[in-house]
């Protein structure tokens, strides 16, 4: 019974299943909750309305906090039902991961405020990091985090080549404006500042060198600047093309599985519902998919059945739940 139990509960927690109630209400009261939380604690941080709701405030936070804890524990408890964590140190593994260390740190700051002397302003802010849970309710942060780790070592690429175009523009621009400006330009790490400053397009306007060949290679670093930051939008970019294109090739084929009688069920509709959400496939991009698949079916049965005499295809209609 508690096996049966402690493994409903790793499919509860772990993993939003589209077809139960009962998972699509836990996982929204969890992500309503990691909203209402954040939104507390940036009004709490204006001193009248802290002043003013410091009760409900409170209640908030302790509701909040109570969930969030028995969330974590019940994670661990479940997590050696999932095949990643069987075996000896299982929830060890489990707790030492990303998203759990995120939970974590979700609760951590209230159990601070109860038993240490951390400073409130450090606390607020460290709550705030409970809108890192909401990537788990979220099927588009889900996305952005696995393009991310799947483009990580490109990433690296590009931000070494940014690493070592700072280092020497500022190298270049302290050689030439150390001496007009020692003030803005008197060591590498003021001249480093500068220089990130600069080649994020940020542009600020507090520090700009006024001799000529500083002038010169600021316009030149601008313009490099554009291109650098250009860089990991199109890879961000192709990688996210890349990833709803193989999104949508596993949709199509589970349609065209579900497609392939003559008759789509209820059970069939819920099926590639549900399908639809755990891939992040709109509603237009299913439809299109699926008369795409439709089509494909009416060319075949054409050629299926013609007439042996004329030559005319003979249509077989898709029926529809009703008909």
């Amino acid at each position: 019974m508690a096996q049966t139990l402690r493994s409903q509960t790793q499919k509860l927690l772990h993993g939003v299943d589209h077809q139960s109630r009962l998972s699509r209400s836990v996982h929204l009261l969890l992500a309503s909750l990691i909203i209402i939380n954040v939104i507390c604690v940036i009004l709490d941080t204006v001193q009248d309305l802290a002043d003013r709701y410091f009760t409900l405030f409170l209640i908030i936070e302790l509701i909040c906090t109570a969930v969030f804890t028995i969330e974590y524990i019940l994670r661990i408890w479940s997590a050696p039902d999932d095949p990643e964590f069987t075996g000896r140190g299982g929830r060890l593994r489990y707790m030492l991961r990303p998203m759990a260390i995120v939970d974590l740190i979700a609760i951590l700051p209230a159990f601070l405020f109860l038993f240490t002397s951390v400073d409130l302003r450090f606390i607020r802010i460290v709550r705030l990091l409970r809108l890192l849970k909401f990537t788990r309710y979220s099927t588009g942060l889900d996305l952005m985090l696995m393009v991310f780790r799947q483009q990580l070592g490109i990433f690296g690429a590009a931000s070494a080549a940014l690493a070592c175009m700072l280092v020497f523009s500022a190298g270049a621009i302290y050689l030439a404006e150390h001496q007009v400006q020692p003030d803005a330009f008197g060591d590498l790490p003021s001249t480093l500042y500068w220089s990130i400053i600069t080649l994020t397009t940020v542009g600020y306007g507090d520090v700009v060198p006024i001799t000529a060949v500083g002038k010169f290679l600021a316009s030149i670093i601008s313009l490099t600047g554009i291109g650098i930051v250009a860089v990991p939008a199109g890879i961000l970019a192709s990688a996210f093309s890349s990833e709803l294109r193989r999104r949508e090739d596993i949709y199509r084929q589970q349609a065209a599985h579900h497609l392939s009688g003559k008759r789509l069920t209820e059970a069939m509709r819920r099926k590639l519902r549900s399908h639809q959400e755990e891939l992040g496939i709109s509603d237009e991009q299913a439809q299109s998919i699926i008369a795409d698949i439709r089509d494909v079916h009416h060319d075949h049965e054409d050629d299926l059945l013609a007439c042996p005499h004329c030559h005319k295809p003979l249509r077989l209609e898709l029926s529809e739940p009703g008909e």
